[in-house]
């Protein structure tokens, strides 16, 4: 079973807006990005992308918004 997700290796939080921020960096990946399906199911930045084919590339994983509100600011 896989327990990274699939869209780790190239998020643009970790290069972007998260590019100075090491210890808030590791949180996320912690919580969301290693934590196998569970954690990948709580990450807004996956759930979008998994509904739309691609998120904003500074939506934050715990962003406060709903995937619906999400998708809607992206038109």
């Amino acid at each position: 079973m896989e327990t990274i997700c699939k869209n780790y290796e190239k998020c643009p939080i970790y290069s972007g807006v998260l590019v100075d921020k090491e210890t808030t960096a590791k949180g996320y990946k912690n919580r969301y990005c290693e934590a196998g399906e569970a954690g990948w199911m709580q990450c807004k930045r996956y759930l979008v992308k998994e509904k739309v084919g691609k998120c904003p590339p500074d939506l934050l994983p715990n962003s406060f918004k709903s995937i619906d509100e999400i998708i809607a600011s992206m038109n």
